[in-house]
């Protein structure tokens, strides 16, 4: 219906900026194309940011932008960094990296690391510094 919209658009972009941003730009360039198969990469990442218990979902993106370093710190009002649990967001990262929705990977994984690490998971060195054994 003519009209009708979804302020949730706004989080879903929130959630794949970066995605986003590329799929503008190869829509400036003239480049549809390319615009909608970025933008269908990102889907299942806007599908699991806003997974339920949907009004979550600014868990996921405080967290993307706390990967991206664009905020020092994982923390939210009211514990709200908590509402998701570590698989879920494990599976944001991993969708958010295959979909280039990670903007400084080696930051990312390094801030994830360091929060499994606090969670008390052991991180094989290997892992965190990307050599091969």
């Amino acid at each position: 219906m003519l009209g009708e919209y979804s302020d949730a658009l706004l989080g879903a972009f929130a959630a794949t900026a970066p995605a986003a941003s590329a799929a503008v730009q190869a829509l400036d360039a003239g480049d549809p194309e390319e615009a909608r198969r970025i933008l269908d990469a990102s889907e299942e990442l806007g599908r699991h940011v806003f997974s339920a218990p949907t009004f979550h979902y600014k868990t996921g993106v405080a967290f993307l932008a706390w990967l991206n370093g664009h905020q020092k710190a994982f923390v939210m009002v009211g514990g709200m960094h908590s509402a998701r649990s570590l698989p879920h967001l494990s599976r944001t990262i991993e969708l958010a990296a295959t979909t280039g929705n990670l903007e400084h990977p080696t930051l990312a994984a390094e801030r994830w690391h360091s929060m499994l690490r606090l969670a008390g998971y052991e991180i094989d060195a290997a892992v965190v510094t990307g050599a091969s054994a």
